[in-house]
């Protein structure tokens, strides 16, 4: 979807805009096609504390993808006059890499105008604002449109296995095959200002047809 200026300068939601992605309402498991999306990601192994109340971030690695969202928002403003919202936190799950640390890829959405210029000006000032610190590695990419078995799951997220083991018996019943990781797109913005109970994950996974 191409990014287009309003006369009366909205700031844009891509969760209205992709509600097939970000509005998922509690019930059955849903399986849909996914379009190509925009995003910058962050590889990282970390030990993640499952509290998020008082540890929000991992403690051995700074979640950059956010600071440079940040930056892009303001950019965007600038040169396009277009004005957006930031999106939800997700994170694919990869496995423990080791010592007790997850491997993940962090991401955050990002509209379709955001250039590989508009990239690289936001993480400069980034580092610059880090004072010239050395920051770890993001990408700026594109992920295409993919087939996907996703339910939103309702209360803490250190309980989502038992979603996605819903998702895989459901997958497997409708005759597709679970390919890849799961991601996680953290619905609640400020986790530490809400019940855990009350706390939204989409769970998500991409599948593929069984022969």
């Amino acid at each position: 979807m191409e990014c287009s200026v309003q006369i009366k300068q909205i700031t844009h939601d891509n969760r209205k805009i992709y509600p097939q992605v970000y509005a998922l309402k509690p019930g059955h498991v849903h399986i849909q096609q996914i379009p190509k999306l925009h995003y910058v990601s962050q590889e990282m192994n970390t030990a993640f504390h499952m509290n998020w109340v008082s540890h929000p971030e991992p403690t051995d690695e700074q979640w950059i993808v956010v600071k440079i969202v940040n930056q892009l928002k303001q950019i965007s403003k600038r040169s396009l006059g277009y004005k957006f919202k930031l999106m939800p936190h997700e994170i694919i799950w990869h496995g423990i890499f080791e010592n007790n640390k997850h491997s993940v890829t962090y991401m955050m959405q990002v509209p379709d105008c955001i250039t590989l210029e508009m990239y690289e000006e936001a993480r400069a000032k980034v580092e610059r604002n880090l004072r010239g610190q050395k920051i770890s590695e993001t990408k700026l990419i594109g992920e295409n449109s993919v087939l996907c078995a996703q339910k939103l799951h309702v209360g803490h997220y250190r309980d989502t296995q038992l979603t996605l083991k819903e998702i895989e018996k459901y997958v497997e019943e409708q005759g597709y095959k679970v390919k890849g990781n799961r991601k996680e797109i953290y619905l609640n913005s400020g986790m530490c200002y809400h019940p855990h109970e009350t706390w939204k994950t989409i769970v998500s996974v991409h599948i593929e047809k069984l022969n």
